[in-house]
């Protein structure tokens, strides 16, 4: 792996708990955000958070490197964001997709023993952990909750890999970007305020577009009134109007 990721021992101090004790409530908090349903198992729940080991990354460093064969492990962020993704022959950045906190790096190549089929690169300092793909379909074998959650975690990312081809195809980059506000906003925590914490180019490579075409969307949608934007803040101030705006898009 990238010498920038180092074995986490020392994560955040507390009272009266080991250091073994606390990685293990950051990795379980993560494990609750990705697979809530895990938290009517507690006891599978807790014995899950004390597999594998934890890395941390510095922000700009590599957690997985497309083309690197997985050895077995489901990685899932902890801590931080991550931009997933490639680098082009000429060694430009495309990044298909962001994540945070609770989401997973990669639940798929282990069980074919693939290659990891994208980068991931550490926006942020990362803490990322690496669970045994083995030791969890054996705890999935013991517990059909946790079976059902690995297994819908895996048929959504199939679905939404589907949808973002077939959308770069069929729909306008004013629906996608829309959408992808929708996206963003139903996952923050608040019901009509977001931030967007992507590079511009990023952001634009992710949706099939330019930086010029996103930042010329993004006016259109200030002056038609579907958002209000201040640097990196979006608020949208009527959910239903923009979700009416990408229906009536696609129904064109």
């Amino acid at each position: 792996m990238n010498a920038l990721i180092h074995s986490e021992t020392t994560p955040y101090s507390g009272p009266q708990l080991s250091p073994a004790q606390l990685q293990a409530r950051q990795v379980r908090q993560a494990l609750e955000q990705a697979w809530p349903a895990l938290l009517d198992v507690p006891q599978t729940l807790n014995e899950l958070a004390g597999l594998g080991r934890s890395h941390r990354v510095r922000a700009r460093g590599r957690v997985l490197h497309e083309g690197f064969a997985n050895k077995g492990s489901l990685w899932l962020l902890v801590r931080g964001k991550v931009s997933m993704g490639k680098r082009s022959e000429k060694g430009k950045w495309w990044q298909s997709h962001s994540l945070s906190a609770g989401q997973w790096l990669d639940l798929s190549s282990a069980w074919s023993g693939s290659l990891y089929p994208e980068t991931a690169i550490a926006t942020t300092a990362v803490l990322a952990h690496e669970f045994p793909a083995t030791e969890v379909l054996r705890l999935s074998r013991e517990e059909p909750v946790l079976l059902g959650a690995l297994l819908a975690s895996l048929s959504r990312f199939s679905c939404e890999a589907i949808a973002a081809r077939q959308a770069l195809t069929i729909k306008d980059f004013p629906v996608r970007l829309a959408e992808w506000l929708l996206v963003q906003l139903q996952q923050s925590d608040s019901a009509d305020h977001l931030i967007i914490s992507e590079l511009k180019r990023d952001l634009a490579a992710q949706l099939g577009a330019t930086p010029e075409t996103l930042s010329r969307t993004l006016r259109q949608f200030q002056e038609s009134g579907l958002i209000e934007m201040q640097h990196s803040e979006v608020w949208i101030p009527d959910v239903q109007r923009l979700r009416g705006f990408c229906k009536a898009s696609v129904s064109r």
